[in-house]
Parts: C-alpha cells; structure tokens; sequence
C-alpha cells in the first residue's frame, strides 16, 4: 500500500512538472502577470521625475541601477524605451522575461551561478546594441542594499555613467517573508518613480560598491520622501 501511494506521488509530481513547463503554461502565467501589472498600474497615480544632470548623458549608453525590493513600480511605471532587463536562468525567470517583454522591455536571461559573467557579457551586448541597461544590484538574492560589483566593473569598461532609478509609494504593502522587502503599492496611491544624478566617476572606475550603495539609499530616501509628500530637491518632470 505505501509503495502505490509512493508510486501516485511521482506519478503526481511528474505530471505536475510537465504541465508548469509546457510552453503554453509559461506562456499563459507571463500573460497573467503582465496584465496584473499593467491594471494594477492604471489604478495607481505615478509622478516621473528626472534629474537635471541625466539630460547630458547619452540614454543609449547608460546603466540604471535600482534595489531590487522596488522593481514592480519600476516595472509599471518607468518608460522602458527598450531597456534591457537581466533576469535568471529559472522557471520564474522565463515567466519573468517573458512579462517583461511584453511591457516594452528587451529580458536578458543570466545564469547567477556564474559569478555574474554571463548577466556582464550580455549587459555589455546589449549597450553595444544601443540598448540602456537596467539592473537591481542587490539581486537576485541579495544580501539586501547591497550591490554587487558586475554594474561598476561594466560602467568602467564602457566608459557608461551609473544612474540611480528609485521608485516609492504612498501606500504600500511590504509582502511579508521577503528578503528585499519587496514593495507592493496599493491600488489608488500616490506614487513616484524617479532617475537620479548620473555617477559620472564610475565610468573612470573610482566609484566602488560601497559608494553606490550610499547614492541609491539617499536617493531612495528621497524618493520616499517625495512620494510621502514631504519637500523634495527640484527637478524635471519626465
């Protein structure tokens, strides 16, 4: 009797592995997801800020950097323009990429059990192309605010500023268990999603990680700020 049950199992779980794999099935969850971000985002009151000093920069040879705990409102309400977007090599990610592609950005599938070589070389492929690239640098699995060095180390060899990208909302749910405290805003709130001063020094190479991670939390911060309704620094409106 518990050799059958055993048996079922498998049985079970093999037939429950080729469902969720099958392309359609993929398919159809990476088209359920882009429909809840595109409705969920009508319902939300976005304001886009851009600093003065992002005007000098060529947008075709930039690199956005962002926490990965901010990166739905990112998602529905920046401007993807065909902005890359590195996501992983997994099942989520497919789903993921897929979601993506459909909201205007171009995915970039990397395998994190590389050292990031391959998210680097494919993010290097992609500004060559003339593509902006976007990257939460706290990713995929933290730990959380900190950044890992792959942005900086392109930023030098291309010669690319790093821009910092935040996004925060008035009302918003924190999703419990979440290791980057990934923000969820609520329908009908006021939310703002903003492009920082370009890090000029990282593209000579003298910015560090350390440094990176300082300018995104104060700009996060602000961003915060801004969307709490606090006075904020002036700047351009996308």
């Amino acid at each position: 009797m518990h050799e059958k049950r055993t048996h079922r199992r498998s049985a079970f779980r093999r037939i429950r592995r080729s469902l969720t794999r099958a392309g359609w099935f993929v398919e159809l969850l990476a088209f359920l997801v882009w429909s809840f971000i595109a409705i969920h985002a009508r319902t939300l009151r976005i304001e886009r800020h851009v600093h003065p000093g992002f005007e000098r920069v060529d947008r075709r040879r930039v690199l956005f950097a962002f926490w990965h705990g901010r990166q739905f409102l990112l998602a529905a309400g920046f401007s993807a323009r065909g902005i890359a977007s590195v996501t992983a090599v997994s099942w989520a990610g497919e789903i993921m990429s897929r979601a993506l592609a459909r909201l205007g950005y171009v995915p970039l599938m990397a395998s994190s059990r590389r050292r990031g070589f391959e998210a680097v070389l494919k993010m290097k492929r992609a500004v060559e192309d003339g593509h902006p690239v976007a990257v939460a640098v706290d990713g995929p699995h933290g730990p959380i605010y900190r950044s890992k060095p792959g942005i900086l180390l392109l930023a030098k060899e291309l010669g690319c500023p790093v821009v910092p990208v935040a996004a925060s909302a008035r009302w918003g749910w924190v999703l419990p268990g979440t290791w980057d405290r990934y923000l969820l805003p609520l329908p009908f709130s006021r939310c703002v999603v903003a492009i920082g001063e370009p890090i000029w020094a990282a593209a000579a190479g003298e910015t560090t990680p350390g440094d990176l991670d300082r300018v995104l939390a104060e700009w996060t911060a602000e961003v915060d700020r801004m969307a709490a309704g606090a006075d904020a620094r002036p700047e351009k409106t996308l």
